[in-house]
């Protein structure tokens, strides 16, 4: 399963925020180091235009010309669509993977995964999209922004398309964005110290960075300003789409919207708790759902939810959205199956699904491989910025008594064993990473490692580690290795149980392997260590809320005074070089103090019914649906 990784403390629109793909339910984990650069694409395989194949890539930039196209732009961005693109009778069906659609508002916190993500952005729009090669792109359908102060306030003003309206027809207002901002303004539950009004975002970083909310004349104005008393890098990112339609939200929390707008400008926590009710879960949840409340302010509405369970399967089914003003969606019916991983290959051969993203092993491989000789699929297959990696749980557990411990762990870890087993039959170019917020298909990479890191992990040394679990009376000392229980995870237990267990270095390696993860991972409800992998795209300051003391998605208690102050460089309105002076120092820091350590960057691989045109894989969190309103069956 993919979690998002979230930017440096709030969970941004699901066009922007970054996941985790530690799997949550679904996938393997990403990551979000912004600005990552594609290297350059690799050959075409095997299929000519319109004949499937194999399409090779990396970093982001993949050649697509095996597939079917209607239109096919020479960047990263969307394609622009013809004048008579029209929606075509016909269905579509994509399987992500089994982490099931949770929320309707992607904003909870209890939905923040990959899947669901992908899902709600085609139920929404906003002010920016992240194109294929991780590039921040505008979004004109939907509005536009520019900054008219670069003064302290830094202020950038937006205006919505005056024709953007909820799919009952309520125009899509400022007031939208604010309800946004009150939820992680006025964040918590009754039992906070702090008096929260009881909403449960994904982070709080609208709060953080735009402390006085969203500024307009008139709460139901298309224009609006958002002020940064503290210049923030990653501004742009702050203000994609608005989560939840705020007229509906006030109906069902028995007040009006002047009621509403008055309690969001006093902080009126009482006034706000059946609000923060229907915020968390009431516009939709768990396959309950009512279509006069679960609006939609992008291309498709929701049509049909079936719900097997939060930890895995099931469907959903999208329709047109009839109020969109937008290009119209390409196919009248998009289903997202949540199918398991193991079962991809050949519900595609059976054209059960039409389009698949599976993790990329050496048996996933040899399968599509074989559909792509058939010459009716198409294959795609390239970096994505998806990054695996390993975290010690500093505030219980073995590393909390003994934190000497980490390093015997880390010098026993054979992460060239893991990427020669694991990741080289399926990318032959893959290599073991070494950094956290530059990804090794990155320009840059080779550099910034040289400087950043020194090179002591790069073998596994057991007898270095079992000279430290001796020295602190710790053999047999119990390590659970936490994961969301995919094969390939699995398979790396047994790889770091040969060289870390028994008879190895000397720990008792337990693999803890389960779905069910996804729920304890962000709270630290777990001792040991966690693998997984985060999702990202082009965010600069996305590890603060990772890496930081006090940062929303720090769950394992890890603490340094270097990466706390560099980071706040790294936000701030610095010089490129500045920056990466900034991030270097966090990278150092972060293997002196071990917060975890790097493993690989995911292979990534997507299929599809060669008749499908514009499928087009794309390194960034949003996943091959990122642009599944322009898919259609070419004729």
């Amino acid at each position: 399963m993919k979690l998002r990784k979230l930017s440096a403390a709030a969970a941004i629109v699901a066009s922007s925020a970054l996941v985790l793909s530690g799997c949550t339910p679904g996938d393997d984990g990403e990551n979000g180091n912004g600005d990552a650069n594609g290297a350059e694409n690799g050959e075409n395989g095997n299929g000519e235009n319109g004949d499937g194949g194999v399409q090779e890539g990396t970093g982001g930039e993949f050649d697509q010309e095996g597939a079917l196209y209607t239109t096919l732009p020479d960047s990263g961005e969307l394609a622009e669509m013809p004048e008579d693109f029209e929606t075509q009778e016909d269905t579509i069906i994509v399987s992500p993977g089994e982490s099931p659609f949770i929320n309707v508002n992607d904003d909870y916190s209890g939905a923040n995964s990959v899947s669901n993500a992908i899902v709600a952005a085609r139920m929404s729009s906003g002010f920016i999209y992240f194109g294929t090669d991780l590039s921040i792109n505008p979004n004109e359908e939907f509005g536009s922004y520019e900054v008219i102060s670069e003064d302290d306030p830094y202020t950038v003003e937006y205006t919505i398309n005056d024709e953007a309206v909820w799919s009952d027809g309520t125009p899509v207002t400022v007031r939208d964005y604010q309800i946004d901002w009150a939820a992680q303004a006025y964040a918590g539950t009754e039992d906070d110290e702090d008096e929260g009004a009881g909403f449960s975002p994904s982070g709080t970083s609208l709060a953080m960075y735009i402390p006085d909310g969203f500024q307009s004349e008139e709460p139901d104005s298309k224009t609006f300003t958002m002020e940064l008393p503290d210049f923030y890098a990653d501004w742009e990112l702050l203000v994609g789409g608005p989560n939840v339609p705020a007229h509906i939200v006030a109906e069902q929390a028995g007040m009006s919207v002047e009621e509403l707008d008055e309690a969001m400008d006093e902080g009126d926590i009482e006034a706000l708790e059946p609000v923060a009710e229907v915020w968390n879960t009431g516009m939709g949840s768990e396959g309950e759902w009512d279509p006069e409340i679960a609006l939609s302010a992008g291309p498709y509405q929701l049509a049909e939810w079936n719900w097997e369970g939060e930890e895995t399967g099931g469907s959903v089914t999208l329709e047109p959205n009839p109020e969109w003003w937008g290009t119209p969606p390409g196919t009248e019916n998009l289903v997202f199956d949540f199918l398991n991983e193991d079962t991809h290959v050949q519900a595609l051969e059976n054209l059960d699904v039409h389009i698949v993203e599976p993790q990329g092993d050496e048996d996933v491989k040899l399968g599509l491989d074989s559909l792509a000789e058939t010459g009716d699929f198409v294959v795609h297959e390239g970096d994505v910025a998806t990054w695996e990696h390993i975290d010690f749980q500093y505030q219980q557990g073995p590393f909390a008594e003994t934190p000497e411990l980490a390093e015997a762990f880390a010098l026993c870890l054979p992460r060239e064993e893991i990427v020669d087993q694991l990741i080289a039959p399926v990318n032959p170019d893959a290599e073991v990473l070494n950094a956290r917020e530059m990804l090794s298909f990155e320009d840059d990479y080779e550099e910034y490692v040289e400087e950043a890191y020194d090179g002591r992990y790069d073998e596994a040394d057991v007898d270095a580690a079992a000279e430290i679990i001796e020295e602190h009376d710790a053999a047999g000392t119990t390590v659970e290795i936490n994961h969301f229980g995919q094969p390939r995870r699995a398979a790396t237990v047994e790889i770091i149980d040969t060289y870390c267990g028994s008879e190895g270095a000397g720990f008792d390696i337990v693999d803890a392997g389960t779905p069910d993860f996804s729920a304890e991972l962000l709270e630290g409800n777990w001792s040991g260590v966690a693998m997984f992998a985060w999702a990202g795209s082009g965010q600069v300051v996305s590890g603060q809320n990772i890496y930081s003391s006090d940062g929303a998605q720090n769950s394992t208690g890890f603490s340094n005074d270097t990466v706390d102050e560099q980071w706040g460089v790294v936000a701030d309105n610095v010089s490129d070089e500045e920056r990466m002076e900034a991030l270097i120092e966090i990278e150092q820091a972060l293997w002196d103090d071990l917060h975890g350590i790097p493993l690989y960057v995911h292979p990534g691989v997507v299929a599809a019914d060669a008749t499908i045109a514009n499928v087009r894989m794309t390194a960034a969190q949003t996943s091959v649906p990122w642009n599944a309103e322009q898919w259609q069956r070419a004729e």
